[in-house]
């Protein structure tokens, strides 16, 4: 054959001559060529692919295959067709390529069939014939295709390819076999695979036989156990002793741990029922283990244990005060609490979240507070938590199910009214396994966790008496019905005194001890502790610092034991450096804000707050017009604020001093530096604002001065949040004075009495005081 055929790509079958077969044809190609095949009459290839891809090229084609005639087709409603396809002649499959109207085409060579040895061929088809009428007679379940060969005379050829096309064989062994004009070669491969699959047969059928013998030895045991029980009962002899007797006590035992363990009343007969059940099953079956591993779950559970409360508020304020430095707040909001519980013991526990940058102090808080109230201390980290079962637990249905993490904490403590901190309950997932967060709803509301069920242990738990405390850094991913059920404690950092102390009161010793030093080996000065904070660590709390003073003890540790120095006390920068190597952070306000176009703003963070410099430049463009660009990695809603801030500036023409000619025919380019980090929101607008004011007029903004606020087209400044971090990184950045729209007045309050002493604070409602503050009087050189 030398004309091309339309080519029909096999994916799940490769078809012999001779062979019948049913197959849906789905892609449009191969729907094309089949129609083309059923109204000419042009003979159809089919050919196996080499993978099995949707849309196969001619390269993805083995180069053999069989030309098939179709027996009965059926047109389905989706455009597929079904197929009865009747395999011809094994072909080679020569000079494939696409046909736009067909698909797939193909020229085809017949791959002629050859006997080397007909006396062998003959006794391999006898062998093949006699294997293949065993293997029926053997399996009670073989496949229908077979049990038709075995009855059919035809020839060896032939009857090789009908046992190949109905077995279970590799997909590249199928290929090979088809292009094989080989008889003998096709007879003996079919006489192996046919034997291989009476083994695999035999030995099914020996595994099934073990297991039904398994099964009915373990039914047998058990009725002859009933019987020892039964007839051990009727004698009634008190003193047996044996394995018998140590099973019968252990269960009584285990019943009598059960009534006294404080379950619930209404679940309790079914426990009970729980432990007769085990008692009539051998220790060796699967489900004893599962029955008795939740029983001793349910044992192990403090359901009436709790610990005193100390509500002594003098003494918890005092364990406050000398765990945590600072965060009266926080403080306050705690001893209330306890005042609360003294007046109404059986009140409702709140449920408190500190929300802050990470190194404030957030899980610590939580175990200063069980230390104070004399509770148990559990944390349990939801960082990263996606599956609801970790929460609520797995079902016992389940191999390997376990109780979740709350319940583990309960049992950890051992007792029902301890502290447990729910860690990270802001990174918390969902997945297809369910939503975490709604499960933590029954955990943390009041009026539902009460009777909390955790899956597994399928009895109810009363968790009314613990105390929840969360801790989060970020407020917007705890979602809604979450977030109503917690009372927000912010901790947004620390101010600089405030580290000096709690590096000279906790951090320091801490280190010291932890280093095996003696106070006279290492002084650290308040000027050395000032620089470490200023100059090698920008953070809202204390982490940082505390690596960093790790860093110090560590190399003063190796000094002492190396004999280099006995002693030392540091208390310059020149001494850190030769520790912790040059400072990271410079004030370099002053240097970075010197030339027109360059502005401070201020961003929250999730680190506490930080400061950004908005860098404004412009040059000739192509257009008439002005053009913006906006670099940085900035945000949808810092895009807008820019491209509103170059309207403001538009409209502002005169009161400015500049002309229309201004903007044209230039390209104005906005860019925020740290270009690798995302920024976003919409504080930045009158920085944007002024940042290109300063640009066009040519006069410097004040080197200084920092600002922050949303920007209306009409020029209002409206309030933004996060005003404390603002201000505190504000201040470490060494600015001296900020802009704050005047709304953001009250906010003021949180911000410690000595930052705001430090700091010029300017409260504005206009645009037009924004730029009288910020800009230079005279223009620059």
């Amino acid at each position: 054959m030398s004309r091309m055929l339309p080519v029909l790509p096999l994916r799940d079958a490769v078809i012999f001559p001779g062979m019948v077969t049913r197959l849906q044809v789905v892609p449009p190609d191969a729907v094309a060529a089949t129609e083309l095949h059923l109204q000419a009459g042009v003979p159809l290839l089919g050919v196996p692919l080499r993978t099995a891809l949707e849309e196969p090229e001619p390269s993805d084609l083995y180069d053999v295959g069989c030309t098939l005639r179709v027996l009965k087709a059926v047109r389905l409603g989706d455009g597929t067709v079904r197929l009865l396809l009747e395999g011809l002649e094994r072909v080679r499959v020569q000079k494939a390529r696409i046909d736009d109207e067909v698909g797939l085409v193909a020229a085809a060579r017949p791959i002629a069939e050859t006997v080397v040895e007909p006396a062998r061929v003959d006794l391999l088809a006898q062998q093949l014939r006699d294997s293949l009428g065993a293997l029926i007679t053997d399996d009670k379940a073989r496949p229908p295709g077979l049990s038709k060969i075995a009855q059919l005379e035809q020839p060896p050829g032939r009857l090789a390819d009908q046992v190949l096309g109905n077995l279970t064989l590799p997909w590249v062994d199928k290929v090979d076999l088809l292009g094989n004009g080989r008889v003998d070669q096709r007879l003996d491969y079919a006489v192996v695979a046919v034997g291989r699959e009476r083994q695999l047969r035999d030995l099914e059928r020996n595994v099934h036989e073990r297991i039904v013998a398994t099964m009915d030895k373990q039914q047998r045991d058990y009725f002859l156990r009933e019987k020892i029980r039964k007839l051990q009962s009727e004698l009634d002899e008190g003193e047996e002793t044996g394995p018998g007797k140590a099973a019968w006590d252990d269960m009584a035992a285990l019943r009598q741990r059960v009534e006294e363990a404080g379950l619930p009343e209404d679940h309790l007969p079914e426990v009970l029922r729980e432990v007769d059940r085990l008692s009539r099953m051998h220790p060796d079956a699967s489900e004893y283990t599962v029955a008795r591993t939740w029983l001793d779950w349910l044992l192990a559970m403090p359901w009436r244990t709790g610990k005193p409360e100390n509500a002594d508020l003098p003494h918890a304020k005092s364990v406050l005060d000398e765990d945590h430095y600072g965060l009266e707040k926080v403080k306050d909001r705690i001893l209330e609490h306890l005042a609360v519980r003294q007046l109404n013991p059986e009140g409702q526990a709140p449920v408190l979240c500190f929300l802050g940058p990470p190194g404030v102090g957030k899980t610590s808080l939580g175990r200063s507070i069980a230390r104070a109230l004399g509770r148990d201390f559990q944390r349990v980290s939801l960082g990263g938590v996606k599956d609801e079962a970790e929460i609520r637990g797995h079902r016992r249905t389940y191999v390997g199910a376990l109780p979740g993490r709350i319940i583990h904490a309960l049992k950890r403590a051992g007792s029902n009214n301890p502290v447990v901190v729910l860690d990270e309950i802001d990174k918390i997932g969902r997945d297809y396994r369910g939503d975490p967060s709604s499960a933590l709803l029954e955990v943390l509301d009041p009026e539902q966790n009460t009777a909390f069920s955790d899956h597994y242990m399928d009895v109810p738990f009363d968790l009314s008496q613990v105390l929840f405390i969360c801790t989060a850094n970020l407020a917007d991913p705890i979602p809604a019905a979450l977030h109503d059920r917690l009372e927000i404690i912010e901790i947004p950092g620390y101010i600089q005194e405030e580290k000096l102390q709690i590096a000279r009161r906790h951090l320091v010793p801490r280190q010291r001890q932890a280093h095996g030093l003696a106070e006279a080996q290492l002084r650290l000065s308040d000027t050395a502790l000032d620089l470490i904070i200023d100059r090698y660590t920008r953070e809202a709390g204390v982490r940082d610092l505390d690596r960093q003073l790790a860093a110090v003890h560590r190399k003063a540790a190796r000094q002492v034991v190396e004999g280099r120095k006995k002693g030392q006390r540091i208390s310059d920068l020149p001494q850190l450096q030769k520790l912790l190597g040059p400072p990271r952070h410079f004030p370099e306000l002053a240097e970075r804000a010197d030339a027109p176009g360059i502005a401070i703003g201020l961003a929250w963070t999730a680190a506490g707050g930080d400061i950004l410099f908005i860098e404004a430049t412009r040059y000739k463009g192509p257009g008439e017009g002005i053009s913006l660009k906006l670099t940085g990695k900035l945000g949808d809603v810092m895009k807008e604020s820019a491209e509103a801030a170059l309207s403001i500036v538009r409209t502002r023409v005169a009161d400015l001093g500049l002309s229309p000619d201004d903007f044209k025919g230039w390209e104005l380019h906005i860019h925020v530096p740290a270009g690798a980090i995302p920024k976003d929101g919409p504080s930045a607008g009158v920085t944007m604002v002024t940042a290109i004011t300063s640009l066009l007029t040519g006069r410097r903004v004040r080197s200084q001065l920092a600002m922050t606020g949303e920007v209306t087209l009409r020029g209002k400044v409206l309030p933004v949040g996060g005003v404390k971090e603002k201000v505190l990184a504000a201040r470490r950045a060494g600015v001296s004075e900020i802009v704050l729209p005047r709304e953001n007045d009250n906010d003021l309050v949180d911000v410690p009495a000595e930052v705001r002493r430090e700091l010029t604070i300017h409260l504005v409602e206009h645009i037009d005081e924004v730029l009288a503050l910020g800009l230079e009087k005279t223009e620059s050189p």
